[in-house]
């Protein structure tokens, strides 16, 4: 693979002399009192990127457990050259790696730091890229070795050993076609060290509102200004953040605790009143709080994980009536907490290799609480569910290259079962089984089958429902643009589904020199009770006539869109896709350039062409950054093949979905003119595509989404045909504290980067058309897409340690006699 150098035999051993007598910095020994003024020799551009030596039966540093190999690879020139600042977005910028088809929908990715359980999410979105060393993306059976369901990919992110820096961004965007405009700053520290991390962000965003009257939206009775300027597109939004979280090594123990306070309001425009003919507003406030911990820590052959959150969030919406006296306001307060312990290690011995499990026990509470006020009439209700699940998942392994039990190659089969049970549900289950299969190198076969029972979840049975007047929702059973009233909230009728999910997968490396890997996946899904959102169509209308209501016309007046349970549905996707990336040669500056470099931050550098220390880093006697070192992360310069070529591009097939909503109905077939949504059928293609440059400190990156047209029936015949759509992204980005000449001249600029984006480059937008050609009133582009092509800059600063600081690390690194990376 690209990030790794595979050594054999005397290879290896002659590479470990050569590290020794480098004195490498992971190697956890005290280092040579001789190498603390070598410490002013080593290279400015060693950010690193160096190869990580991985001695042939060693795991690298941070590996997860198992024998399943990553699908693919990224090593931190690799993750540089995305563009992205902090995980957050890099997991977008991966996103046709990391898409699923086994999970419920918009599912993140399982996360793991260092090849181990975080708490939450909220540990790692801050961490900005330039400490990562190295990202591994696994298949979603991984996730059951960690006690997690195999629902989606899972994403193992390795950090640096040391690494300290201390970054500010501001960020501001603007609609090309004007209307909306917003900002966002962020302010984070971030220490790793010896003994443990520390991060510490705080953010803070806004966006402006976008009304009808800034864009070409027409009405039903004809162009009215007023109208249009008291109907909202976007809705402004706000959102204040603080986070911290705390990582220590005790002893075997790696204890780690995250806080984070979040405030969040937003304000909309419903219309205007017909009593008043005053704009009417929905305005929305929410505070939550956040605490979670976890513990990760190995005894014997077992490693174990504690893990606990608590969460508590409370929002108030009011909106306005037309009648002034008549209040409407609801709140909401929501409340959980959770603890699950987690236990992996080796059960027995057979001839392939060691049997292995994981055991999980998890206790889960929820409450829901919500209030709803209007005309001094006051409904309250109040949900409550405690879960408590125990799952085990067993790994046998058949067959192992290098072994008596070897002509299948490497093989091994996988069974789990977890039995949860609800207080407001029962007793639900879960079981499964699956094989892992290298027949040959580089060549990786999985299958899989699943059997779930899944309970709705509290917001879904609990949420305050709520009626939105005017809204606009195309009435497929009249073929018309309606306006109505549209209520939505929780249903406490919902029923748990139960899904049986079979999937097929395999991931290939062709060639052992070229980091090209192609990947196939093939999920094959059939749920019991599916739970689902309604859509006006004449099917669901006829089996839910008591949800939708007409005037003496026959038009649609009131439409309740809260979710049911449909009978059952079916669904076969296939995800084939490539990732490909390929090294670039870098310029090297001149011995004179970083002398100069040297004496003006007091930071080392070496002759052009050196042999790079095999890996070696910062020591506490050269706490470099200037530009690019570790700590102060930003990317370094001179190094070999530090620029990436990248592609990656994924079509997800639909072969078959179809939905029964009760038994003795028509069936829905979305592939063939039945609505899914008010977005129309299931387009049979959606292909997302990545292409990245970097090189030098500079770099693009090209992002496209494409979806083949669907077309929707009418009970009239009047069908609606929903064209192709394509949507092009542009990521231009420079890392300035890589171009020496300029932070020669512009000292200000080290540690600094700004990066361009344009989203929607070509604003693309939906076409919808009827059989006569004419756009619907509900599928006006400007309402399908208000927002458009937006332009965005970001400008990145990251605080580095000053001259004397280097200076007072070296002659501590003199005592010391150098430190650990």
């Amino acid at each position: 693979m690209s990030n790794r150098t595979i050594l054999y035999g005397t290879v290896a051993l002659a590479a470990l002399s050569s590290v020794a007598q480098a004195q490498p910095v992971t190697s956890g020994q005290p280092a040579d009192a001789n190498a603390a003024p070598q410490a002013a020799a080593t290279p400015l551009d060693d950010s690193g990127d160096e190869e990580e030596i991985v001695v042939t039966g060693q795991r690298a540093r941070g590996s997860v457990v198992g024998d399943i190999p990553p699908e693919q690879t990224l090593d931190s020139r690799d993750v540089r050259a995305t563009g992205a600042t902090n995980i957050n977005e890099l997991l977008e910028a991966l996103a046709p790696q990391l898409g699923s088809a086994r999970g419920r929908g918009g599912e993140r990715p399982v996360l793991l730091l260092n090849g181990q359980r975080i708490s939450s999410f909220r540990e790692l979105r801050d961490i900005p890229t330039e400490a990562i060393q190295r990202v591994d993306i696994l298949p979603e059976e991984v996730a059951l070795k960690y006690g997690y369901r195999a629902e989606q990919k899972v994403v193992n992110i390795v950090l640096r050993q040391r690494f300290r820096s201390t970054t500010a961004e501001v960020s501001g965007n603007v609609a090309t076609e004007g209307g909306r405009a917003g900002g966002s700053g962020d302010l984070t520290r971030l220490m790793i060290q010896r003994n443990g991390r520390t991060t510490i962000n705080l953010h803070a965003e806004g966006n402006g509102m976008l009304t009808e009257n800034e864009r070409d939206v027409a009405l039903a009775g004809g162009a009215d200004p007023a109208r249009s300027a008291a109907r909202s597109l976007l809705p402004s939004a706000r959102q204040v953040r603080g986070t911290v979280t705390v990582n220590r090594q005790l002893g075997t123990t790696s204890a780690t605790g995250n806080v984070e306070l979040e405030h969040d309001e937003g304000r909309a425009l419903l219309g205007l009143g017909d009593v008043l003919l005053l704009p009417l507003a929905r305005s929305t406030a929410s505070n939550s709080i956040h605490a979670g911990g976890v513990l990760n820590g190995n005894r014997a052959n077992w490693r174990w994980t504690l893990t606990g959150n608590a969460d508590v969030d409370e929002s108030i919406t009011k909106s306005d009536r037309d009648d002034l006296l008549s209040r409407d306001r609801s709140r909401q307060t929501a409340s959980s907490a959770d603890l699950t312990a987690t236990a992996n290690g080796k059960l027995f011995a057979v001839p392939a290799g060691d049997a292995s499990a994981t055991f999980r026990a998890e206790l889960d509470g929820e409450r829901l609480d919500a209030e709803r006020r209007r005309a001094e009439v006051v409904r309250s209700t109040g949900l409550g569910r405690t879960t408590a699940t125990g799952a085990v998942n067993v790994d046998l392994p058949i067959s192992r290259r290098g072994r008596d039990f070897s002509a299948l190659g490497n093989l091994t089969l996988n069974g789990n079962a977890e039995v949860a049970r609800y207080s407001d549900a029962g007793t639900l289950t879960t079981i499964g089984a699956g094989a892992n299969w290298s027949p040959l190198d580089r060549l990786n076969l999985l299958a899989s089958w699943t059997r779930e029972e899944g309970a709705p979840t509290i917001q879904q049975l609990g949420e305050p429902s709520l009626e939105t007047p005017e809204t606009r929702i195309f009435d497929f059973t009249r073929g018309e643009t309606a306006l109505v009233t549209a209520i939505t909230g929780g249903n406490p009728d919902l029923r748990p589904d139960k899904r049986n999910v079979v999937k097929l997968g395999a991931n290939w490396q062709p060639f052992e020199k070229t980091d090209l890997r192609l990947r196939a996946d093939y999920v094959h899904s059939v749920i019991d009770r599916p739970i689902s959102s309604l859509t006006a169509t004449p099917a669901v209308e006829a089996a839910f006539p008591g949800r939708f209501v007409r005037d003496a016309g026959g038009r649609l007046v009131s439409a309740d869109l809260r979710p049911v349970n449909f009978d059952q549905s079916r669904r076969d996707t296939l995800r084939i896709g490539f990732d490909f990336t390929k090294p670039l040669k870098s310029r090297q500056p001149s011995q004179a350039l970083l002398d100069r470099m040297r004496a003006q931050f007091g930071v080392a550098g070496r002759p052009p062409g050196a042999q790079q220390p095999g890996g070696a880093g910062e020591r506490p006697g050269g706490d470099r950054g200037g530009f690019g070192g570790r700590r102060g992360g930003g990317g370094g310069f001179g190094g070999r093949d530090r620029g990436r070529l990248q592609l990656s591009i994924t079509d997800t097939v639909t072969f078959t979905d179809r939905v029964s909503i009760a038994p003795g109905t028509p069936g829905l077939d979305y592939l063939h003119g039945d609505a899914a949504g008010q977005s129309g059928g299931t387009p049979r293609h959606k292909v997302e595509a990545q292409a990245g440059w970097s090189n030098n400190g500079i770099g693009a990156r090209l992002g496209a989404d494409w979806r083949s047209g669907t077309r929707v029936s009418t009970l009239t015949g009047d069908d609606l045909r929903f064209s192709p759509l394509g949507t092009l992204d542009l990521r231009l980005f420079a890392n300035l504290g890589e171009q020496p000449e300029l932070v020669l001249d512009h000292p200000w600029l080290r540690g600094s980067s700004v990066r361009f984006e344009v989203s929607n480059l070509f604003d693309s937008k939906p076409r919808v058309r009827n059989a006569a050609g004419l756009v619907p009133l509900n599928y006006q582009e400007d309402l399908l897409d208000p927002l458009g092509r937006t332009v965005k800059i970001t400008f990145r600063k990251l605080f580095l340690p000053s001259r004397s600081f280097f200076q007072r690390q070296n002659r501590q690194g003199s005592r010391s006699g150098g430190g650990e990376d």
